[in-house]
């Protein structure tokens, strides 16, 4: 069952997908109209799952599930995971690599990849302060609070250390 996920407690269950580009505006509301009738009747078991989404940045996928009532089975998060991989094959995105990382310019957002890290560290494209987005972050509490991090309070604490 759909709630905005305003409504949805701190303790709900998180997922954060990351395309690696922008959404078009087209893009964007037809993953907007998928993905609300998809939280609309989504279940687990027959149990109506409270649940929520966000597209945030035009970059960020966001689906939340408070289980406080009705806990995600394996099965329904392999239908949700199933509607992005049908997201990434109609519009051509990546929204499943776990080694891209986006961060914060002030003008825009970039990514890059994980093994890159070092380089921009040290050739000063990221700084301390300069702000990550942390897709590890695993319920709704922890993305309010702790999503957006300064670099240097992110796992790229330890190339500031040694750049």
């Amino acid at each position: 069952m759909y709630t905005p996920i305003s409504n949805l407690s701190d303790s709900s269950r998180l997922w954060i997908y990351q395309s690696n580009r922008t959404f078009t505006d087209n893009e964007k509301s037809q993953i907007s109209e998928a993905l609300k009738q998809f939280t609309s009747t989504w279940n687990a078991h027959g149990s109506d799952l409270q649940s929520s989404f966000e597209i945030v940045k035009d970059l960020f996928i966001v689906i939340a599930v408070d289980e406080e009532s009705s806990a995600a089975s394996g099965c329904s998060i392999d239908k949700c995971v199933g509607l992005i991989r049908h997201f990434e094959e109609a519009f051509g995105l990546s929204l499943f690599e776990r080694t891209n990382v986006a961060y914060d310019t002030g003008d825009s957002i970039k990514i890059f990849t994980m093994n890159q890290a070092k380089s921009l560290i040290g050739d000063n494209v990221i700084q301390p302060t300069t702000p990550i987005y942390d897709n590890t972050v695993n319920n709704l509490g922890e993305f309010r609070k702790n999503w957006i991090k300064n670099a240097d309070q992110s796992w790229l604490k330890r190339f500031f250390v040694s750049a």
